[in-house]
C-alpha cells in the first residue's frame, strides 16, 4: 500500500510496545523504502529521522520521542499510530476509528490535525462512529446501516436524511 501512496491507521492501534516513539517512526518509514534491518542498523541521522522527528513535533509529541511506546497515554499512542501512517508521505490516509478511546481534548487535536494536513493536500477517508467528528471533518459521507449503504451526501444532507436519523438516532 505505501508504495501506491495509501497508508491506514488501525482501529486498535498496532505499535512496536517495547521501541521507543522515534524506533516506532523509524519502522514505519522501512515500508517504504529499505528493510527492516537495514533502519535498525544504520543508527546514523537520516532523511526519515528529520522526517519523523519533523511529524513528531507537529503532533506536539516530540518531547517524547526517547519514551518507549507502551509508556504513553492512549491518546499519544493514537497521535503516534497516526504519525507512523504518515511517514511514508501518503496521497491517501485510511483512517479506521481514530477516535474511538480517545478524550475530548485529544479528540479536538487529532481532528486539527487532519484539517491541517487536508489543507495541505493530503486526502482521508475516515471510519468512525463520533457523529460530531464526522460532520466536522467531511465534505461527502457515505452511511452504512448493517453492511448497506443507506445514504450519501453532504453533512447537511446526512444530518437531515430519515433513514440516517432512523438508523443512528432511533427517530
Amino acid at each position: 500500500m505505501y508504495q501506491r501512496g495509501i497508508a491506514r491507521t488501525f482501529q486498535l492501534i498496532q505499535l512496536f510496545p517495547e521501541m521507543t516513539v522515534v524506533e516506532n517512526m523509524l519502522v514505519a518509514a522501512q515500508e517504504k523504502k529499505g528493510t527492516l534491518l537495514s533502519r535498525l542498523l544504520r543508527r546514523a541521522e537520516t532523511e526519515e529521522t528529520t522526517r519523523a522527528l519533523a511529524l513528531l513535533e507537529f503532533l506536539g509529541i516530540a518531547g517524547l520521542k526517547d519514551s518507549l511506546a507502551s509508556n504513553l497515554s492512549y491518546g499519544q499512542q493514537k497521535l503516534l499510530d497516526f504519525g507512523m501512517a504518515l511517514m511514508s508521505d501518503p496521497r491517501l490516509i485510511l483512517l479506521d476509528e481514530p477516535m474511538a478511546g480517545v478524550n475530548p481534548t485529544m479528540i479536538k487535536h487529532l481532528v486539527g490535525h487532519i484539517l491541517e494536513l487536508n489543507a495541505r493536500g493530503y486526502t482521508f477517508v475516515v471510519i468512525e462512529h463520533n457523529m460530531e467528528v464526522v460532520m466536522s471533518l467531511c465534505r461527502r459521507i457515505v452511511v452504512l446501516s448493517q453492511g448497506e449503504r443507506i445514504a450519501e451526501g453532504t453533512p447537511s444532507e446526512i444530518a437531515e436524511n430519515p433513514l440516517v436519523l432512523d438508523a443512528y438516532f432511533g427517530k
